[in-house]
């Protein structure tokens, strides 16, 4: 049994996984530095209330314009997979859909990523606790 999930794992890549998320903590604003998500990179954050984790993505394209969601779509959400970021683009665990990180709130068929807003404040990305506890039934 063991083997045969190796041998998944290895054959599927890293798309299978899920990817290493940065834990976050905080009440009324969340702040991660600006200067953490570089130019064509994707984070995965956590944040979690009353036992609940949610997660969510920041991610700048190669103009440098911030794109956010949360690591969950409208559809696949059910199943809990999420996301994983490679070669540039955000793929679906569960179906497969990629999309680059400049149209990645957009989505592709019933797969589409469920926005989060952010603000930028000064060297900071602000994320609302609360819009993340409003949308804990996606995880």
């Amino acid at each position: 049994m063991a083997l045969a999930a190796l041998v998944a794992t290895l054959l599927l890549g890293h798309a299978s996984l899920r990817p290493v998320c940065t834990r976050i903590h905080g009440n009324d604003q969340l702040r991660i530095l600006a200067d953490a998500i570089a130019p064509g990179t994707a984070r995965f954050f956590c944040y979690s209330d009353a036992g609940a984790q949610m997660r969510f993505v920041l991610a700048r394209d190669s103009q440098g314009k911030l794109h956010s969601i949360l690591d969950a779509c409208r559809q696949c959400y059910k199943f809990h997979k999420g996301f994983s970021f490679r070669d540039g683009y955000l793929v679906c665990r569960l179906c497969g859909n990629r999309y680059p990180i400049k149209t990645m709130t957009t989505g592709k068929a019933s797969c589409v990523p469920v926005r989060l807003t952010t603000h930028a404040k000064g060297d900071s990305i602000e994320v609302n606790p609360a819009d993340l506890r409003a949308n804990r039934w996606l995880f």
